[in-house]
């Protein structure tokens, strides 16, 4: 019984964390924003409905809500609306408004009806017009419904993220959505879970509120997974999209300063084809691509693969990948040093300058420069 005691402390004890940090997360986003796009707004509300639907449960398994019969175990139908949010964020996140509906209005006709229902069954228990048993089976129906159509999103946004990339290539450019899919792996446990609440509800193998217990703990740490990867990567996403612009003017500059490296580790032989390798990488901006290889290099320039890397083995004293990283990280230097560019994050400058992975990139700049970005960074203040 003691450990009973303990295992639940530690549950209510996760469970309201989870519910302060979802809350912090809403107040730490709309204060820290000018403008709340859509996709962040539909984000928070994804996080808050989460986390007020985690509340209600505490307080209710805790007491601290009405103390009424029948009335105390009414709550407000928050859940209803927790995943239709995500599947909004989602179609914003994507921009796909113009071609998928976001079920809102669906969704929220959903939440009212439940709530209206709901109030009316517990309003007829109360005064004893209807018996404990029925409201049992409307709280049975209930879940079923909602997690049929909550089931139904998260299907529909398993096909957008799989099966329908065609609708949002320019999204994939900056984003591969590989956070979006743990969060549907994670999303399918939290279903299965929700599925097992249901099943120990009406066969009654575990009574309330103990048969919630996996679901909530499983959606509390969703709180603290999604909530700080949805809105960093909507951060970087838009931090891309602007950079991308900006970085591609700044050719000439970047030219001029990337054709004088390795200037001096010339040798006489294959100095003018290595000239020509150099001029082609930089004139075309090839580094900004964190897909480049020599392969490709070697195609473009109609090379033999191996007689291009010997060349640039020779003339650089480095192989393909540092050479091409040397540009990346010249490239991130000028970013960094530039007031115009101090409003973006680090790792958003670092991946649009080429690199394909914000570890690649740290590991890369301090080879090159013997300290980090951040160090590099504040040096120029």
């Amino acid at each position: 019984m003691e450990i009973w005691l303990l295992v639940t402390a530690i549950f209510n004890f996760l469970m309201i964390a989870g519910v302060i940090q979802g809350f912090v997360f809403n107040i730490a986003t709309f204060s820290s924003r000018r403008k709340i796009e859509n996709p962040i707004l539909f984000l928070n509300l994804f996080i808050f409905f989460l986390s007020l639907n985690n509340l209600q449960s505490w307080l209710r398994d805790k007491g601290f809500l009405f103390n009424e019969d029948y009335w105390g175990h009414f709550t407000i139908p928050w859940y209803v609306l927790i995943v239709p949010m995500f599947y909004a964020f989602l179609i914003y996140y994507l921009e796909l408004e113009s071609k998928r509906w976001p079920y809102l209005r669906l969704s929220l006709t959903l939440f009212v009806v439940e709530l209206i229902t709901r109030s009316v069954v517990y309003y007829l228990l109360g005064n004893g017009a209807i018996a404990q048993e029925f409201a049992s089976l409307y709280d049975s129906l209930e879940d079923t419904v909602t997690f049929s159509y909550s089931l139904f999103l998260f299907v529909k946004a398993i096909r957008l993220i799989y099966k329908y990339q065609g609708l949002y290539p320019d999204i994939l450019a900056y984003d591969d959505l590989r956070w979006v899919k743990k969060f549907m792996f994670l999303g399918g446990v939290v279903f299965a879970l929700w599925l097992l609440s249901i099943f120990w509800n009406i066969t009654g193998i575990v009574q309330k509120p103990y048969s919630f217990y996996p679901l909530r703990l499983s959606s509390s740490l969703l709180i603290y997974w999604v909530g700080y990867q949805g809105f960093f990567r909507y951060t970087m996403l838009k931090n891309r999209i602007v950079l991308r612009k900006e970085i591609r003017k700044k050719s000439k500059s970047t030219f001029d300063q990337g054709y004088k490296m390795f200037a001096n580790s010339r040798t006489s032989r294959g100095a003018e084809t290595f000239s020509k390798v150099k001029s082609h990488i930089l004139k075309e901006q090839r580094y900004l691509d964190p897909y480049f290889s020599l392969e490709k290099l070697a195609e473009e320039l109609d090379m033999s693969v191996s007689g291009l890397s010997k060349i640039i083995n020779t003339n650089s004293n480095t192989n393909f990948s540092d050479f091409v990283n040397a540009f990346r990280v010249a490239q991130v230097k000028e970013l960094l040093a530039s007031d115009d560019f101090s409003e973006y994050t680090i790792a958003a400058i670092g991946l649009e300058c080429g690199f394909n992975s914000k570890s690649t990139f740290y590991s890369a700049f301090k080879k090159n420069t013997g300290i980090t970005p951040v160090q590099y960074k504040s040096q120029q203040r």
